[in-house]
């Protein structure tokens, strides 16, 4: 398993992908302090904590529509270097289980969003000390990312199940940005946690809280038994597979 995941990193070493991964939450957490800054007064005028609402800012936006739509191209792009060139026929002749590579491609996969969501809070926490000049920082806006993370499993898997079934990468592409779209309309319905293209928004708002769990606990139990479900029909559909 190590051996597969360190030939995925190879193949990865030219590609854009970890730039991608790094800017963009660096980007949508300038545009949050941003539009702190422009209606300070407005965001603090009833004594709101200053941490929290920088939080907020930056979060709403990233969390309810950008995270699943970024786990779908990252998801897209890993399997598109196998579905060009036959790349498929090439790996499956070399000695390693086919579920070896299938997981090896899923870790790295969510390795990188767990990467994005670091740089994520890591922006966040900077940009907080020099605008606040106050070096504690709420437990919750680091614990929030970190269940964020968890509560995308399911998207991830799904995603990625996809990925790899369908050739074509506009399948997949188009199934996230289709799912992802209404998510924040369907967050604000009593049927949300049957969609899980809804929980990074309700996890990583969350942040914005001290009570991590006041979303509903059941999402990331749920969560949980969607992924091992698609993992399962996955790792099943890739051995089974003819490789032509």
């Amino acid at each position: 398993m190590r051996k597969a995941i360190e030939v995925e990193l190879i193949k990865l070493r030219h590609s854009k992908l970890l730039w991608t991964i790094t800017l963009v939450p660096i980007f949508f957490v300038s545009i949050g302090f941003i539009n702190f800054l422009r209606y300070e007064d407005i965001f603090t005028s009833k004594g709101q904590n200053v941490w929290q609402q920088l939080y907020t800012q930056s979060a709403i936006f990233y969390g309810m529509i950008l995270l699943p739509v970024f786990v779908t191209v990252v998801m897209a792009i890993l399997a598109k270097i196998e579905n060009a060139q036959n790349g498929w026929k090439k790996i499956c002749a070399l000695p390693v289980k086919r579920m070896h590579m299938y997981v090896s491609k899923l870790i790295i996969g969510s390795g990188f969003i767990l990467l994005n969501l670091l740089v994520f809070m890591f922006t966040v926490i900077v940009g907080g000390f020099f605008i606040t000049g106050n070096t504690y920082i709420p437990p919750n806006i680091i614990y929030a990312p970190l269940l964020t993370f968890i509560s995308l499993i399911p998207v991830m898997v799904i995603q990625f199940f996809l990925s790899i079934r369908f050739s074509n990468i506009g399948i997949p592409l188009g199934v996230g940005v289709a799912f992802s779209i209404p998510s924040l309309l369907i967050s604000n319905t009593k049927f949300w946690v049957l969609f899980p293209w809804t929980y990074p928004g309700r996890a990583l708002l969350n942040g914005s809280s001290m009570n991590f769990f006041d979303m509903g606990a059941n999402m990331y139990i749920i969560g949980i038994i969607i992924a091992t479900i698609f993992i399962v029909i996955g790792i099943n559909e890739f051995n089974n597979r003819d490789i032509v």
